[in-house]
């Protein structure tokens, strides 16, 4: 590895960078999506059948006992309702409060799980283009071997050649696992977000009659 590493010339220095800090993210954003809850899916359905026989108290221990966005966002709606019914609101009145205080806290869940995302775009980006610009500097250097040799050495020539390969492999190695991980990444923030949006279904299909 570290033959290939110097075989690729300066340009693998920086593909060595982004490869760390691409897996450093990787690692930390699957560090906290499993921090973020397990099947948030069904906490949000237990939440529903407690809201729908009429156990609002229930409910709030329920989402207060997960956590996760999704169910801090529940949470949120939840105390905002009780707060609202103890003060002499109507369910409805108090559902649509709760329903307003989950979208504006929504975002704020969702951001820990978004923190970083940007640096693997980054990374998918920029380590195919470092790629090729090792490409770039390999072929230059067999051209410019060719040029300056009375006559032609296989053996310069094929390094050059090599440096541009050994690159072009590194960069693209580097940028797909970050594309990948982004992809998926992103694929269980809209998951996420598609079960607080049906919280907030919920809150008004069910504590408004509670």
């Amino acid at each position: 590895m570290l033959g290939l590493l110097m075989d690729g010339g300066w340009m693998m220095l920086p593909l060595l960078l982004c490869s760390i800090l691409g897996l450093a993210v990787i690692i930390d954003r699957m560090r906290a999506f499993k921090a973020s809850g397990g099947d948030y899916e069904l906490m949000r359905k237990t939440i529903r059948g407690k809201l729908e026989e009429g156990d609002v108290m229930a409910a709030l221990e329920t989402a207060s006992a997960a956590k996760g966005p999704v169910a801090a966002t529940l949470l949120t709606g939840l105390n905002r309702f009780v707060r609202l019914m103890g003060k002499g609101k109507g369910a409805d009145e108090a559902a649509a409060a709760a329903v307003r205080s989950m979208e504006e806290y929504a975002p704020k869940a969702l951001k820990p799980l978004e923190n970083r995302l940007n640096l693997l775009v980054l990374v998918a980006a920029i380590a195919p283009l470092l790629g090729m610009t090792g490409t770039v500097t390999g072929m230059i250097s067999s051209f410019d071997v060719m040029a300056s040799s009375a006559g032609l050495d296989p053996g310069a020539v094929a390094g050059g050649i090599g440096e541009a390969l050994i690159t072009t492999a590194a960069g693209l190695i580097v940028a797909m696992p970050c594309a990948v991980c982004y992809n998926l990444f992103t694929r269980k923030i809209d998951d996420i977000t598609a079960s607080i949006d049906a919280g907030l279904t919920d809150m008004m299909e069910t504590v408004g009659e509670a």
